[in-house]
């Protein structure tokens, strides 16, 4: 087992999913206008000072009795916490858990066209592929603004495959871009650090999510300490 890209996997998620949440379903032009860009985790509007509802580092949902009742081995670990934290239809679950399953066996450089073979239809491959050229807030334009789910999970693909050097680079990217951000944000973040492992993830985004300490701690319960 590699526990520092499992480690990776579970805060990079959480990670996303918080950042992405105030903006989530929002489109980009919102939240260039009102949010001034998420830059890190907020609580309101920079632009007003009103509040979101939401406390700042929330996730969408309490993702700590997920990560106390985890297996401890790496794939079990991946797809149970796929299928309780992401929020996903069953049939998508399924798809993001080969995703990361793949993710976590590879090396840079990736090679997105085989990544993309063993997930999607040629169309969708092809769709997801042209995508990657584009510049983000043109690509968040061919899945669709308002998004659905299959689209956000490939817009996400296309962010993550684009670009996967740096993690708050490339989640930032994500979720500024809205749609579902929560959902995109999760599954970049996620990404990201299964590959790159969590020593990759800034410090100051696993000090600032609501309960660090105590998702640390429960994450280091399963897969040992740091």
């Amino acid at each position: 087992m590699n526990e520092s890209k499992l480690r990776g996997f579970l805060l990079g998620a959480l990670i996303g999913d918080a950042l992405g949440l105030p903006v989530h379903k929002r489109p980009h032009h919102i939240i260039r206008m009102y949010f001034k860009g998420i830059k890190d985790y907020t609580d309101e509007y920079y632009s007003t000072g009103s509040p979101t509802g939401l406390r700042a580092g929330q996730n969408s949902i309490d993702a700590r009795p997920i990560l106390q009742a985890l297996p401890h081995t790496d794939d079990a670990a991946i797809e149970t916490f796929t299928e309780k934290f992401f929020q996903v239809q069953p049939d998508t679950a399924v798809q993001l858990c080969k995703f990361f399953k793949m993710i976590k066996a590879a090396t840079p450089p990736l090679l997105p066209q085989q990544i993309l073979a063993e997930l999607f239809e040629a169309h969708e491959q092809q769709k997801i592929l042209s995508a990657m050229s584009f510049f983000p807030n043109d690509m968040v334009i061919e899945f669709d603004e308002a998004m659905d789910e299959p689209n956000a999970v490939r817009f996400a693909l296309a962010m993550f495959l684009r670009s996967h050097d740096d993690f708050e680079t490339t989640v930032l990217s994500t979720v500024n871009m809205g749609g579902w951000a929560r959902l995109t944000g999760a599954i970049v973040g996620g990404a990201m650090g299964l590959l790159h492992g969590h020593e990759a993830i800034p410090k100051h985004l696993v000090q600032g999510l609501e309960h660090s300490l105590e998702i640390v701690e429960k994450i280091e319960t399963v897969f040992g300490s740091s």
